[in-house]
């Protein structure tokens, strides 16, 4: 069904012990399949897989097919077996190396004519601000589109002395969510909301500090450290709105064998804990309201806020004021912490996130 696009992997898988994950995935997507993995450049896809193919399984009844590597690097490429994939409710895992390749997984959703919204984590802000000169950014597609435009974008891991100045009134402008490596760090769980919210993450191995990930490009010690890392995809697989994961940034043509072969374990590590937030997902909003509890809140700007809270997994959301609400269902209730409730309730104020979210409609 996808072989128009894609080439196998050479990786063998009869070398890894019985219980890793190199035996338990599929070759060819099947009806219950939930995810594909896909290399978008073979040599740093394969190179992964020998990694990854060694942990052990821990997904459960989670079935995942390995579809090999895409046989064209190109954006136009790739759209149409990203779209399908979407169309099939299969979670796409992309093994990349070049940024780029991040607007075919904005433009997939496009075709199908979704509002969506993407979280990006990058030591920069890969955006041209309008009218500068600057190269083209990996996320110029999704931001500077005319026709539907990203939704919204939050932006996790920026670094203040890599970021263009211009791109702080984007921000701002667009009601854009943007959480600097100093922030993030400092309450990683601060960004789950954010995560929850999206439809797509997408990471660049940048984003994490240079030690643990050297076949990146450049010389950047600041970051990220994996287990960070490792966190924030978890908390991507975990959420049931998010429908694309892709990794970016890997050196292929770095000198030095043992960076690549760091840098591989480094992606193999973050899928590793994708799939493990994936398979243990509990089938709370967007898939249904049903069972969820409702808290209502008066506020002095906003009126009477209804909020939710699932008790299979204790998260939180907020529903958009039904005379502020325009665009897609699912778009109505915005992801929020606990700790978000409480302050509006106590002191019937909404937190800068909640406000920030609210003057997108």
């Amino acid at each position: 069904m996808y072989s128009t696009w894609l080439s196998p992997t050479s990786v063998d898988r009869s070398n890894f012990a019985s219980a890793t994950v190199a035996h338990r995935l599929g070759d060819k997507p099947s009806t219950a399949t939930r995810v594909a993995l896909i290399g978008l450049n073979a040599a740093t896809a394969d190179g992964v897989r020998r990694q990854l193919y060694a942990h052990y399984w821990d997904f459960g009844n989670l079935e995942i097919v390995d579809l090999g590597n895409l046989r064209k690097q190109t954006t136009d490429f790739a759209i149409p077996l990203l779209r399908e994939l979407h169309s099939a409710s299969i979670v796409p895992v992309l093994l990349g190396d070049d940024e780029h390749m991040q607007r075919a997984q904005y433009l997939a959703f496009g075709e199908l004519n979704r509002q969506v919204g993407i979280f990006a984590i990058d030591r920069r802000v890969s955006l041209r601000p309008e009218g500068a000169e600057e190269p083209a950014g990996a996320l110029d597609a999704a931001i500077h589109r005319t026709q539907s435009p990203v939704y919204h974008l939050a932006h996790a891991g920026s670094q203040r002395h890599l970021l263009h100045p211009a791109l702080e009134y984007v921000f701002a402008s667009r009601h854009f969510e943007s959480y600097p490596l100093g922030q993030a760090r400092a309450d990683l769980a601060d960004l789950e909301p954010g995560i929850r919210d999206a439809d797509l993450l997408a990471l660049h191995i940048g984003a994490i500090s240079w030690s643990e990930a050297p076949a990146q490009g450049g010389y950047h010690p600041s970051g990220f450290t994996l287990q960070e890392a490792g966190q924030l995809c978890y908390y991507a697989g975990n959420s049931d709105r998010l429908s694309s994961f892709g990794l970016y940034g890997f050196d292929a043509a770095h000198p030095g064998e043992d960076a690549q072969r760091l840098t591989a374990a480094a992606y193999a590590q973050l899928v590793w804990y994708f799939l493990h937030g994936l398979s243990r997902r509990a089938g709370d909003f967007p898939i249904t309201l049903t069972g969820m509890a409702e808290y209502v809140v008066e506020t002095s700007l906003a009126g009477r806020l209804t909020f939710w809270r699932s008790p299979r997994t204790g998260r939180w959301w907020v529903q958009v004021p039904v005379d502020a609400y325009r665009g897609e269902a699912r778009n109505r209730l915005i992801a929020c912490s606990y700790q978000d409730y409480l302050v509006t309730s106590k002191e019937g104020k909404l937190p800068d996130r909640i406000l920030q979210a609210f003057s997108r409609y």
